[in-house]
C-alpha cells in the first residue's frame, strides 16, 4: 500500500486513517478507517471502499474505480470543493495512474442513485 498518500472517505471525505484488524492468531487484515465519528467506512487495497457488518460479507460498489494496469481498486486522494471533483488514485506504489469524478453540492458522486 501506498505510504505517500492517505485515502478520503468516499462518504465524508475526511482523511481516513491507517488500521489493523486481527483475522486469526496468525493474520491480520490492513485497511484505512474512517476518522469521521460513528462512520464506519472502511478502505481495503483488495476490496476498494465497504462499511464491514459483523457476519456478513462486504457489500462492494460495481462501480468502483479501478487501476487500468493493476486490476485493483482505487482510493479518493483528493477533493476539490471549488470544482466539486475528487481524484483517485491507485493503492500500488509508484504506480501514476489517476480517476477523477465529479460530486454533487450535497458531496454525494453523480453516478450513484
Amino acid at each position: 500500500m501506498r505510504i505517500d498518500i492517505l485515502p478520503l472517505c468516499d462518504k465524508h471525505y475526511r482523511t481516513m486513517a491507517p488500521a489493523v484488524a486481527p483475522f486469526s492468531a496468525d493474520y491480520s487484515i490492513e485497511f484505512f478507517q474512517c476518522t469521521a465519528e460513528f462512520c464506519q467506512r472502511c478502505f481495503s487495497e483488495r476490496l476498494g471502499y465497504v462499511t464491514p457488518k459483523r457476519n456478513e460479507p462486504p457489500l462492494i460498489r460495481s462501480d468502483q474505480p479501478r487501476c487500468e494496469q493493476h486490476g485493483r481498486p482505487m482510493f479518493i486522494s483528493s477533493l476539490d470543493r471549488q470544482r466539486n471533483v475528487i481524484r483517485y488514485a491507485c493503492p500500488e506504489e509508484n504506480c501514476r495512474e489517476t480517476s477523477s469524478d465529479n460530486i454533487e453540492a450535497g458531496g454525494q458522486l453523480r453516478h450513484h442513485p
